[in-house]
């Protein structure tokens, strides 16, 4: 029994009076994808018509929606009607009311741009994600159909697109 343990111990020893050193690398790679991501928030609800003053002077509605977008690569945000007339929900509602009684603007600013069905730039901003300034903000809506179109309910899609500058 005595050799068997002098020999482990002989054994250890000859081991580590052996060990070596090496090092080696290893590389790999990564694939990072551009990432646009557009948030719409908050949305206000449209406004009535009840006045002569609301069809003479149309109604603004501040802060109609929040727009919040993170993205790795610096962007353009743009808005346009999904159609060229709006959508009657109510029986006896016109059929030929224009996008274009609606106007948007980044809340703040003082013009109005006039919604159509052409995708125009509402906002540009850099890579970041919703808590960088600038690429949260808030988008004001003017509604003004005049009196050219019958009393009821009407609905038209927006449409917001995020894309690379």
């Amino acid at each position: 029994m005595r050799q068997i343990i002098a020999i482990f111990i002989l054994f250890l020893f000859t081991i580590s009076a052996h060990a070596q050193t090496w090092t080696n690398t290893v590389s790999g790679t990564i694939t990072v994808s551009t990432v646009l991501s557009i948030t719409l928030s908050n949305q206000a609800a449209a406004p009535s018509f009840a006045t002569s003053s609301d069809y003479i002077n149309g109604k603004t509605t501040l802060n109609y929606t929040q727009v919040a977008i993170k993205s790795n690569v610096n962007w353009i945000v743009s808005v346009q009607a999904q159609s060229t007339y709006f959508t009657p929900q109510t029986q006896g509602g016109s059929t030929d009311m224009p996008a274009t009684v609606l106007g948007f603007r980044l809340n703040g600013n003082v013009s109005f741009t006039t919604l159509t069905t052409t995708s125009q730039t509402l906002k540009t901003g850099n890579k970041g994600n919703a808590a960088v300034t600038g690429n949260t903000y808030n988008v004001d809506m003017k509604f003004n159909p005049g009196f050219n179109y019958n009393g009821g309910l009407y609905s038209i899609g927006m449409v917001y697109t995020v894309s690379q500058q």
